[in-house]
C-alpha cells in the first residue's frame, strides 16, 4: 500500500473518530433532556413497580406495611388466592375470548371498509368517509345508553355476543388502514387486474399481505383496548361466570372487607397477557403507526 493510500484512510479514520466522539458528546442542553426524559421515565415506571411489590407481600406483609417500596417479604399467598379462590382464571379466559373475537372481526371488517374508501370508486364515497370519521367525536357515553337498547332488543344483553358485537367496527381502524392502502402503488393492482385476478382476489392476495405491518399494529390496539374495556362488559352483563377481567378485579373482595394485596396480585395477573401481546408485537408497532400517517 503506499504512502498516500496510508494518509488518505489514516484522514478518513480520524475523521470518522471526530464524528463519533461530536456525535456522543454531552452538552448542557443534552444532559438536561436525558434527565427529564429519565425522570418521566421513573414516573411512568412507579406504578407498575408498586403493583408487583405489593403483589408478591401476602395478606400479613401488606397490612404490616403496604406503603413501602422494598419489600420485607416475599409470598405467592396472593398471586394463588386470586388465581384458585378469586376466580380470576375464568375472568382472563372471557377477556382473553372477548378480545380474540373482537381483534378477529374488527380488523377483517375494517380492513374491508378501508379497501373501499382507498380503492373503490362510488357515489358518495367521501360524505360517507367523513360521516364515518365524524363518530370519532361522540364521546363513548353518549353512545353506551342506545347501544345497550338495541342490544337489549335483540335478546343478546347478558350474552358472549351482545359484549364483542359492538366492537365489530371502529371508525379508527377504519381510518388507519386507509392510510396505510392508499400508500399501496396502484401499479399492483392494474398489473393483477391484467392477470385477470377478481377484486376480492386482489384484496386477499395482494393487499392483505402488503399491509401485514398495519394490521398487526392495529390488532395490537384492539386486543389492548377490548382488554381493558370496563364500562361496557359491566352495563351488558349480569352473570358473573361471563365478566372480563376488568370488571372482576372490580368485584374482587372478601366477605366483609377488601384485600388490596389481592387486588394487587389480581391486577399483576391482568397485566401479563398485555405484557406478551405488546412484546411479541413491537417491532411492528412502529412501522406500522409510521407508515399509516404517510398520505392523506
Amino acid at each position: 500500500m503506499s504512502q498516500g493510500s496510508l494518509t488518505q484512510l489514516s484522514a478518513q479514520q480520524g475523521a470518522a473518530l471526530t464524528q463519533k466522539r461530536a456525535r456522543f458528546r454531552f452538552s448542557p442542553s443534552r444532559v438536561l433532556m436525558y434527565a427529564v426524559m429519565g425522570v418521566l421515565a421513573l414516573a411512568m415506571l412507579f406504578p407498575y413497580y408498586y403493583l408487583v411489590i405489593n403483589a408478591f407481600k401476602g395478606t400479613r406483609g401488606f397490612t404490616a406495611d403496604p406503603y413501602s417500596l422494598i419489600p420485607k417479604t416475599f409470598s405467592l399467598e396472593s398471586i394463588l388466592y386470586a388465581w384458585n379462590t378469586g376466580r380470576i382464571n375464568i375472568y382472563l379466559r372471557n377477556s382473553a375470548l372477548y378480545a380474540t373475537i373482537v381483534v378477529i372481526v374488527q380488523t377483517f371488517i375494517s380492513s374491508l371498509a378501508a379497501y373501499a374508501f382507498s380503492r373503490i370508486q362510488f357515489p358518495g364515497r367521501e360524505p360517507l368517509f367523513w360521516g364515518v370519521l365524524a363518530t370519532m367525536m361522540l364521546p363513548y357515553s353518549v353512545l353506551l345508553i342506545p347501544t345497550y337498547l338495541i342490544v337489549w332488543w335483540l335478546g343478546l344483553a347478558n350474552t358472549v355476543f351482545g359484549v364483542v358485537a359492538p366492537g365489530f367496527a371502529s371508525a379508527y381502524t377504519i381510518f388507519m388502514l386507509r392510510q396505510f392502502f392508499l400508500n399501496i402503488p396502484l401499479e399492483l393492482e392494474d398489473a393483477a387486474r391484467i392477470d385477470g385476478c377478481s377484486r376480492l382476489r386482489i384484496y386477499f392476495q395482494i393487499i392483505l399481505p402488503l399491509a401485514q405491518p398495519a394490521l398487526v399494529t392495529i390488532a395490537i390496539f384492539i386486543f389492548i383496548g377490548e382488554w381493558s374495556s370496563f364500562i361496557w362488559p359491566l352495563v351488558v352483563l349480569s352473570s358473573d361466570k361471563l365478566y372480563p377481567i376488568t370488571v372482576g378485579i372490580a368485584l374482587f373482595r372478601g366477605e366483609h372487607s377488601l384485600y388490596y394485596d389481592r387486588v394487587f396480585a389480581a391486577s399483576l395477573l391482568a397485566t401479563v397477557p398485555l405484557l406478551v401481546v405488546f412484546f411479541l408485537g413491537q417491532r411492528y408497532i412502529i412501522g406500522g403507526i409510521s407508515l399509516t400517517g404517510l398520505k392523506g
